[in-house]
C-alpha cells in the first residue's frame, strides 16, 4: 500500500471513530417520536376506544430520557399546552428489579408528583415533575430507583373533561391500557 492510500485508510478510521464516539457517549439517552392525532377518548369507567385526532393537549409527541448516574430524566412534549386541571401526567419506570410508576396530578385545586412501587408509595428526596407550557420533565434521584444499570420508561398525558377521559401513550398509536407501552432498555450513562 502506498502512503496515499495509507493516510486516506487512517484518516476514514480517525474520521470513523469521531463519528461514532458521540453516539457512545450518549447511549443512556433515549429520543422517541410518538405519532401525532393518536389521543383516545372514553369513558370514565369504560374503555379509551375513540379515537380524538383533534385533542391537542394531551397528544404526546415527543419523549426524551436520560438515564445517567445521578438522575433518570424523563421529559415528554405535546402538541398543544398542557391542561392546567383536571390532569394526569405519568411515567413508568422498569428497572432489573423492580417497577415504578411516577405520577403529576391537578384535580380539585391540588397539584403534586408522587412515586409509587405497586400500592406502595416510595419516598424519593428530589423528585420533581414539572409541567410547563408543552413539556413535562420528572427527575428522579437515581438512589431512589436502586441505582439500575438500566431502565425501560413509558409515558402517558390524560385529562378528564365532565364524565369522559382523553388520553395517549407517549410509545403507542393503539388503544390505551392500564399498562403504558415501554420503551427499549437504556443503560446508564
Amino acid at each position: 500500500m502506498t502512503p496515499v492510500p495509507r493516510a486516506l485508510a487512517a484518516l476514514a478510521c480517525a474520521t470513523g471513530l469521531l463519528l461514532t464516539t458521540p453516539a457512545l457517549a450518549s447511549a443512556a439517552d433515549l429520543v422517541h417520536t410518538d405519532p401525532a392525532r393518536d389521543v383516545r377518548s372514553g369513558t370514565i369507567d369504560g374503555d379509551l376506544l375513540r379515537p380524538a385526532p383533534a385533542e391537542r393537549r394531551v397528544d404526546i409527541r415527543r419523549v426524551e430520557v436520560s438515564h445517567g448516574a445521578e438522575a433518570l430524566v424523563v421529559r415528554f412534549r405535546t402538541r398543544g399546552a398542557l391542561p392546567g386541571t383536571k390532569v394526569f401526567l405519568g411515567a413508568r419506570v422498569r428497572t432489573p428489579s423492580a417497577t415504578f410508576d411516577l405520577t403529576y396530578l391537578d384535580f380539585f385545586g391540588e397539584s403534586g408528583v408522587s412515586m409509587s412501587r405497586g400500592v406502595d408509595d416510595v419516598a424519593c428526596e428530589g423528585l420533581t415533575a414539572t409541567p410547563e407550557g408543552r413539556v413535562v420533565t420528572f427527575v428522579v434521584p437515581s438512589s431512589c430507583l436502586g441505582s439500575p444499570a438500566w431502565v425501560r420508561v413509558g409515558v402517558g398525558a390524560a385529562q378528564m373533561r365532565h364524565q369522559r377521559m382523553v388520553a395517549d401513550d407517549g410509545f403507542s398509536r393503539r388503544q390505551i391500557g392500564d399498562d403504558l407501552h415501554l420503551s427499549k432498555r437504556i443503560a446508564r450513562g
